[in-house]
């Protein structure tokens, strides 16, 4: 029997796992992917994070590998298990009965950190785009673009963070958005104009010609059409999310939960962006002092009796 078992191995619930074992709790870490790290890892372990207390910038790898090893280096730590999926829970008596795709266990607790789900980029939807090597839906290393000519379609944050990254490694960088806004931070856009990122909005993308399966020009449309070169397209439409499947009382597209981030299920929680409440903020930041709470409360759960430090 396990006192806890968390969902998710993404920043908030590696930083959950370490929090977990320094409250002397028993348990897991279960995840979908194959790696840990969720979306910093899989899609933009390359991009700079500068709102992090302490660090006026870190890559997001970095981040991840620092969160893994402050993890793994307690004393009891809890083991991750990757490429795992939950797909059930059932309560019995004062536990929960987690199905996965590997195994059956028994636990305690159950802490959603799994953001908005397993998640799949969102595919470029044009004629022929599924055939070509050279479009990019993940930017995990830049060295093999020293010197290319790219474009990245997308306008939100990832979108102008790929375009201020790939600047100072590409020959010539464009990014194209359909909007006539970006919706990404003022200081971002400015930042990418300021590194000379050509800019093309509002254009939507009309056709890709190449051949050998390398697509080699990019056609724009607004009042006319103008076509770009490229060895490399990288795409960031987003992401199609697969939720996470727990009969748990929703708003917002996220658990519902209380002050102790517990949802409408007793002894079940969710921090990170797998939650809300009123005056949710959706940040790295919030989410780790989530798992504060989340944890502490948990210990309180297992431990009824025990005098929980504040500090550690």
């Amino acid at each position: 029997m396990e006192d806890i078992i968390i969902i998710g191995a993404g920043p908030i619930g590696l930083y959950s796992a370490t929090l977990a074992s320094l409250h002397g709790l028993k348990g897991l870490v279960i995840e979908g992917l194959n790696i840990v790290g969720g979306q910093l890892s899989s899609l933009y372990p390359e991009k700079d994070i500068v709102d992090l207390p302490g660090f006026s910038s870190i890559k997001a790898q970095e981040f991840i590998d620092a969160l893994l090893n402050q993890a793994k280096s307690r004393n009891n730590p809890l083991e991750i298990k990757t490429h795992e999926t939950m797909l059930s829970y059932i309560k019995e008596d004062d536990h929960f009965v987690i199905t996965t795709n590997k195994n059956t266990y028994l636990t305690r607790t159950l802490l959603l950190t799994t953001g908005m789900g397993l998640f799949t980029p969102r595919k470029l939807d044009v004629e022929g785009a599924s055939k070509y090597q050279n479009i990019i839906y993940f930017l995990k290393e830049t060295n093999f673009l020293k010197d290319k000519d790219v474009v990245i379609l997308g306008g939100g944050d990832s979108a102008c963070d790929w375009a201020i990254m790939l600047s100072k490694v590409c020959k010539n960088v464009s990014i194209v958005h359909r909007r006539d806004e970006f919706r990404a931070k003022d200081e971002t856009v400015k930042e990418m104009e300021k590194l000379g990122v050509h800019i093309y909005k509002p254009f939507q993308v009309k056709s890709l010609s190449g051949e050998n399966n390398i697509a080699k020009e990019i056609t724009l449309t607004n009042k006319e059409d103008i076509t770009l070169k490229f060895d490399y397209l990288f795409v960031n439409y987003g992401l199609v999310t697969i939720p996470t499947k727990a009969n748990l009382q929703m708003k917002m597209n996220a658990f519902e939960v209380s002050t102790n981030m517990m949802t409408s299920e007793e002894n079940i929680f969710a921090i990170g962006n797998a939650c809300y409440y009123e005056g949710k903020v959706k940040n790295i930041t919030s989410g780790l002092g989530e798992a504060v709470t989340a944890i502490t409360k948990i210990d309180q759960i297992i431990h009824p009796n025990k005098n929980i430090p504040v500090h550690f």
